[in-house]
C-alpha cells in the first residue's frame, strides 16, 4: 500500500512544477512583450526624428552616425592645422608650379606692393634710378647712383629722405609681414679718412642711416639688418682689362639695396 502513495505524490509534485514553469513562461513572455513596445516606441520616435515615415523601414537612419562621424573628423582636422605651421614658401612654389602645368596665369605674391611702391617712386621722378626685382620671399629694390648720398658721404640726402618716408607707409600696410635688408654698395675707388677708413666704413654707416629711418618709423629692431658690402659685390666690372676705370659702371656699383624678405612668422 506504500506504493501507489509514494506514486501519487510523485505526480502532484510534477503537476505543480508544470504550473510553476507555465507562470514563469507567462511573465517571460508579458516582459519580451513590453521590450518589444518600448523598442517599436524608440524606433519611431528616430524616424520621426529624422522625418522618415514608417514605410522607409529606417533605412536612411545611419546618416546620423555618418554626420557624428564626419564632424568628430572636421574638429580633428582643425585641431591639427591650429598646430602645424605652413611653409610659405613651399607653399608659394607648388601654388606657382600647379598654376603653370594647368595652363593658368602666375601671379606673382607681391605684385600689387611693387605697384604702389613704383607709384610712389615714379611720383619723385627717380623710376630710372631703381630697379625692382620680385622673388617668392619678397623683392628687391636697388637704387643706383648718388639718389641717397653724395660721394663719399654718408648723410641721407633730403631728396631721399622724403622717398623713403613715402615707401614706409605702404611696407607698414603688409603688417609685420616683412624684415627690411638695407644693403650698402660702393665702387672700387679707395677711400682714406678719419671717418671712413675704407669702403667698409662707408657701406656700413649709408646702410645703417636708411635702417634709422625705418626704425623710427614703428619698425622693430628685430625686423631690421644693416649690411656693408664696400666694393666686393659688383653688378657690372669698375674698370676694363687694361685697369681704366669705368665711370658709367661704377655709378651703378654706388648703389643702395633694399630688401623685403617675408617674416617666417
Amino acid at each position: 500500500m506504500a506504493a501507489p502513495k509514494f506514486f501519487y505524490k510523485a505526480k502532484e509534485t510534477n503537476s505543480n512544477s508544470r504550473e510553476s514553469a507555465a507562470e514563469n513562461l507567462s511573465v517571460h513572455t508579458e516582459t519580451t512583450d513590453e521590450f518589444s513596445e518600448s523598442f517599436i516606441e524608440q524606433e519611431q520616435g528616430l524616424r520621426n526624428l529624422t522625418g522618415h515615415s514608417n514605410g522607409e523601414d529606417g533605412e536612411n537612419l545611419w546618416l546620423l552616425s555618418y554626420s557624428d562621424l564626419m564632424t568628430l573628423l572636421f574638429g580633428f582636422f582643425v585641431l591639427l592645422m591650429s598646430f602645424s605651421k605652413i611653409d610659405v614658401d613651399s607653399f608659394e612654389k607648388v601654388r606657382k608650379e600647379t598654376t603653370l602645368t594647368f595652363g593658368g596665369e602666375y601671379k606673382k605674391p607681391f605684385t600689387d606692393l611693387k605697384e604702389k611702391l613704383n607709384e610712389r617712386i615714379q611720383a619723385q621722378g627717380l623710376n630710372e634710378k631703381a630697379v625692382f626685382d620680385e622673388m617668392e620671399k619678397g623683392m628687391t629694390i636697388t637704387f643706383r647712383g648718388s639718389v641717397f648720398f653724395d660721394p663719399g658721404s654718408s648723410e641721407l640726402r633730403a631728396d631721399a629722405v622724403e622717398l623713403i618716408e613715402k615707401l614706409i607707409p605702404v611696407i607698414k600696410s603688409r603688417g609685420a609681414q616683412f624684415n627690411v635688408v638695407v644693403e650698402g654698395h660702393t665702387d672700387d675707388i679707395p677711400i682714406h679718412s678719419d671717418k671712413f677708413p675704407s669702403n667698409w666704413e662707408l657701406s656700413g654707416q649709408r646702410a645703417a642711416a636708411v635702417i634709422r629711418i625705418f626704425e623710427k618709423h614703428g619698425f622693430g629692431r628685430a625686423q631690421l639688418r644693416a649690411i656693408g658690402y664696400a666694393d666686393t659685390m659688383p653688378v657690372a666690372p669698375n674698370r676694363n682689362q687694361n685697369g681704366v676705370p669705368l665711370p658709367e659702371n661704377q655709378s651703378q656699383n654706388r648703389r643702395v639695396v633694399l630688401k623685403l624678405i617675408r617674416s617666417k612668422k
